[in-house]
């Protein structure tokens, strides 16, 4: 439904209370909503700015990794594009201080990037219906199993399974975190409806809308059609999958996969944990905030093995790729070179095909939906291929059979480790091509994944992306090419404050900057040049302008709350 009042805008703020109970030195008897509606009304006031209480509710339902997550909502005035995110941002500060707590608006990111998709001339980018040259595809994507074969899938198909496994996906079970399902003939019996959700409505039907509404105009209908499609399509039609004897359960948690709320994305990971899936494909991407980590974290732990993509035309991988906890999967194409619209850098960890890949898509430019198969481009097909091979590589062994073999936590540190040891190929040239490196190990080769067995467990060196405690880290995470001192020097320089200030940056502080430097490509150009900015920026702007144009007044009052690390003068003699 549209909004009631196109003046005002509904925030939400994520709110982690502490372990014991408590949100800093505020006790909470519970904690219940009542106790967390009178912090709140502490901190923001009894009513909203369309005079209704502050609505507090609890991010998950029962005990797990999110149950000291609230979420806190209410409307705030919208003037101008900036304003609903820096007000956001400014209560956020205030509830944080208030509390004691970690705090985090829940604002949706367009850090992702646009994707596109191309058959018979029609395209789509961010979510808009467009006409371009369908001979921009390179020559050997026309067969539409191309993608298929360049992960060798067909190759591991023929391997015979070890006792107790099968082949094809047969028995794995992959969550698709995205959009929703339709009644595409190419995906339709690859669903188990019995297990989707819809992490938007709160409901167990996880159907796509396949709504452009006008005050969403960066919603992708269909997309979690043609991402799961890549994943386990049964070849009704035109599309293979790479593991097509594989069950998918679709998992609804964005309207965009440009424009993401991560506490959707949160409970769409936990309720896949508690459905028993054992893969988690997120073909999305954003800014990231602590639940979401906290919900990865307890899946890879459950014995799952959890995967995203890393972005689109931004230079940065984005959360929760860029989560060490989370496989970050780069795009190639059928001349198996990296698509030159992937994110990539250190957090990457391989590559698999995502430039004009066939998909079952969803046309709604006649009105009624209209069901095809086309070419595809975006790093949400390299995740669903991987996302593939992992069911793949889960069926051939059996779960059961991994997990005695490594343990429930080391599931997915086996499979990364076969990765990097055997899973994959270098194509000719990879070690040289430019940004050499940034795309993980090479490209993955589902055969060889499964040739190798299950041999003893060397856990993979896994980068960082820093934890919600570490402000370096995750400052560090959308800043591309700067080490952990230039990203202290670089920061302290836009803010005011010395570099040893950045460190102890207030948790609401570093969110919102992660935030503009994902969503602004001129702050980002002003702080690390705009040679390495990810995308076109000719001059290196004023940094402290542009934070004065667009970002809270909390973060702007940053230097005057850090302390003062400088050494006092020297007295005159």
């Amino acid at each position: 439904m549209p909004p009631e009042d196109p003046s005002v805008t509904t925030v939400r703020l994520l709110l982690r209370l502490g372990a014991d109970g408590h949100a800093g030195a505020i006790p909470v008897p519970g904690p219940d909503a009542a106790a967390v509606r009178d912090l709140a009304t502490r901190a923001l006031g009894t009513l909203d700015e369309a005079g209704r209480p502050w609505r507090v509710e609890p991010l998950a339902d029962g005990a797990g990794p999110l149950e000291a997550c609230w979420v806190v909502s209410g409307a705030v005035p919208t003037l101008t594009a900036y304003d609903a995110s820096r007000t956001a941002y400014d209560l956020a500060a205030r509830l944080a201080v208030v509390t004691g707590a970690d705090v985090e608006p829940d604002v949706p990111s367009s850090a992702f990037g646009p994707e596109s998709w191309t058959a018979a001339g029609s395209s789509s980018a961010s979510g808009e219906e467009s006409f371009t040259d369908p001979a921009a595809h390179l020559p050997g994507s026309e067969p539409p199993t191309w993608a298929v074969d360049a992960v060798r899938a067909r190759d591991a198909w023929a391997l015979t399974p070890p006792g107790g496994g099968r082949s094809r996906g047969d028995g794995a079970v992959v969550a698709s975190i995205d959009t929703g399902y339709t009644d595409h003939p190419e995906v339709a019996r690859m669903y188990d409806l019995t297990k989707d959700w819809d992490a938007i409505a709160g409901d167990d039907d996880a159907r796509d809308p396949l709504e452009r509404p006008w005050y969403l105009p960066f919603t992708t209908p269909g997309h979690g059609t043609a991402s799961s499609s890549v994943i386990g399509s049964r070849e009704t039609r035109t599309i293979l999958g790479v593991a097509p004897l594989c069950t998918v359960v679709p998992i609804r948690a964005v309207r965009s996969v440009v424009q993401v709320l991560d506490g959707d994305v949160a409970r769409a990971v936990e309720t896949a944990r508690r459905r028993g899936c054992h893969v988690i494909s997120m073909s999305l991407g954003g800014r990231g905030f602590f639940g979401l980590q906290e919900a990865i974290r307890a899946a890879v732990a459950d014995g799952m093995v959890v995967m995203a993509a890393a972005g689109n035309k931004v230079g940065v991988v984005v959360a929760p790729a860029s989560y060490p906890e989370c496989l970050a999967v780069a795009a190639t194409n059928a001349d198996s070179r990296p698509w030159q619209g992937s994110s990539h850098g250190p957090l990457v960890d391989i590559s698999a095909p995502g430039e004009s890949v066939w998909v079952a898509a969803v046309d709604r430019t006649s009105g009624s939906p209209t069901y095809l198969e086309r070419r595809a481009s975006g790093t949400s097909y390299a995740v669903a291929c991987l996302a593939g091979v992992a069911a793949l590589w889960i069926a051939h062994h059996g779960h059961e059979a991994i997990v005695a073999r490594y343990g429930r936590a080391h599931v997915q540190a086996a499979f990364l480790a076969l990765l990097r040891s055997h899973g994959h190929r270098e194509p000719p040239g990879w070690d040289t091509w430019p940004g050499a490196g940034n795309y993980g190990v090479g490209i993955v080769d589902a055969a060889a994944q499964l040739e190798a067995g299950l041999p003893p467990l060397v856990e993979p060196e896994v980068a960082s992306a820093g934890s919600a405690g570490d402000a370096v880290g995750r400052l560090q995470a959308v800043l591309a090419d700067l080490d952990r001192d230039q990203v202290r020097t670089r920061v302290a320089r836009l803010l005011g404050v010395s570099p040893a200030d950045v460190d102890a940056l207030p948790a609401t502080a570093v969110s919102e900057l992660v935030y503009r430097l994902g969503e602004e490509d001129a702050l980002r150009a002003a702080v690390v040049g705009p040679e390495v900015a990810g995308r076109e920026v000719a001059v290196a702007p004023d940094g402290r302008a542009l934070l004065a144009r667009t970002s809270s007044r909390a973060l702007l009052a940053v230097p005057a709350a850090v302390p003062d690390h400088r050494p006092p003068p020297k007295e005159m003699p």
